[in-house]
């Protein structure tokens, strides 16, 4: 299982991952709405990512619950996911995106699968870590809804 430094390394990743990601979609696209949402999304991905380098050295024992084998493989699959890959792979798929609505099928994924990971280590985490990650995850929610209404 992962530790709660390593899962707060992985979540420094995450956002790193995902602000590279947005700006450079908002790099390569000349749909001004698009544009605007990923410019901000980046600086939201930044924000998220000096919240928890604020959390290194200070995050608490993460929970053991009974059915840990069951939640580590869990975990195991949604870090093995395309996203959680690296950005090389996230930026590769901005760039060959052909449509808009692509595009934003992407980043709606993105945010998703985000999300997925941070409630999941959330619920094995306590005080200040979760408190962080709560945060983070009512923000990624509003991403998924900005996106989702993007893309109607």
């Amino acid at each position: 299982m992962y530790s709660a430094e390593e899962v707060v390394e992985m979540a420094i990743n995450t956002e790193k991952n995902g602000k590279e990601f947005y700006a450079g979609a908002a790099k390569d696209t000349e749909d001004k709405t698009l544009k605007d949402l990923f410019d901000f999304l980046a600086m939201q991905e930044d924000q998220h990512r000096k919240r928890f380098e604020g959390l290194r050295g200070k995050t608490e024992k993460l929970i053991q619950p009974d059915d840990m084998e069951e939640v580590e493989k869990y975990l195991n699959t949604i870090v093995s996911s395309e996203f959680f890959l690296g950005n090389e792979k996230t930026l590769v798929k901005a760039k060959k995106a052909k449509s808009r609505e692509e595009l934003l099928s992407f980043a709606l994924q993105f945010e998703k699968d985000t999300l997925l990971f941070f409630t999941e280590i959330s619920e094995l985490s306590e005080g200040k870590t979760r408190e962080v990650l709560e945060e983070i995850i009512k923000e990624e929610k509003k991403h998924v809804r900005i996106i989702g209404e993007l893309m109607k």
